[in-house]
């Protein structure tokens, strides 16, 4: 069933399905947007609804005088014509803001996709402590071919005692210190005897009673002594390095990556007996980079940061 209403622009006469009643539809004849009033609202055609307490607007049309009825056309008269109203055309209001939505989202969606994969891997930091150097210095896997060194650290005194933090924060980086060691100790070849100490919860773990022979032999113990071994626990830093100094080495090379604390003692013994302590981090925060290189300063070693992205 169609509803007859009034453009509220041109006064023209349009027909409107009454399945759009409290919609907007658009004129045919000037193409304004008209209101099409719900039925038994008592909303006049073409307008919308008074809103509480505001008076409603006067209808367009007055009804007819009371007893002016048409009379019946003559018999055999023809019939009046009817008037013409075309149908105007519903405007879809819901379905419009609908898509104007779904692409505003579509939009939000596509910048959070663009900003997560432009930031999701940051720039390389370009200032303080903890500086990753992308351009590698020394390959620390690799031999050194100008004698015995550790990552960069050239050993130049003999024996050494390699401390490597076994507890739970080296669960990532033990296998890079463990292979560190190893490739030390073939650099060594027979010139320079070794010991290596793991720094555990419970108690230190020595690889044998002596000093033993570098090179490929060495390399092999090494394997042998930490096969299996698995990073846990609290670790005590302190104690592992006294224990190293007991053993009277030449030099110590603490593998670690936690932050050396209460080791003012052990500094004042070591460069007491003029032992370098040279402490290698790896994948360290800047707070361990620190005190890793606080402690070989005052001791007289050397302190060199590595990072997975350098292996």
């Amino acid at each position: 069933m169609a509803i007859k209403i009034r453009c509220t622009e041109c006064r023209k006469k349009v027909s409107i399905d009454e399945a759009f009643a409290g919609g907007m539809c658009r004129c045919p004849y000037c193409k304004a947007l008209v209101y099409v009033p719900e039925a038994g609202s008592g909303a006049a055609p073409g307008r919308r609804p008074a809103a509480p307490g505001v008076r409603p607007e006067a209808p367009w049309q007055r009804p007819a005088a009371p007893g002016g009825a048409t009379p019946p056309p003559p018999p055999g008269a023809p019939a009046p014509a009817q008037e013409h109203i075309p149908m105007a055309r519903p405007v879809k209001i819901q379905g419009i803001i609908t898509i104007v939505l779904l692409v505003l989202l579509l939009g939000m969606v596509g910048v959070g996709i663009y900003i997560t994969l432009r930031y999701i891997t940051p720039p390389a930091r370009t200032d303080g402590p903890n500086v990753p150097d992308y351009e590698i210095r020394v390959d620390p896997m690799k031999v050194s071919k100008e004698g015995p060194a550790i990552a960069g650290v050239k050993l130049t005194a003999s024996p050494v005692v390699y401390v490597i933090d076994a507890g739970s924060s080296m669960r990532e980086a033990f296998d890079p210190a463990r292979v560190m060691t190893e490739t030390s100790v073939l650099s060594l070849g027979g010139k320079v005897r070794f010991n290596v100490l793991l720094c555990q919860e419970e108690e230190d773990r020595w690889m044998g009673e002596d000093f033993q022979e570098g090179g490929t032999v060495g390399r092999k113990a090494i394997a042998e002594f930490v096969k299996g071994l698995a990073p846990s626990g609290a670790t005590d830093l302190p104690r592992a390095l006294k224990a190293a100094l007991e053993k009277k080495p030449k030099a110590i090379i603490l593998l670690a990556r936690k932050v050396v604390d209460d080791t003012d003692e052990v500094a004042t013994e070591a460069k007491t007996a003029g032992v370098p302590i040279h402490t290698i981090s790896i994948d360290s925060d800047p707070e361990v980079s620190a005190s890793m290189k606080k402690l070989a300063e005052k001791t007289g070693g050397e302190s060199e940061d590595y990072y997975s992205t350098e292996f």
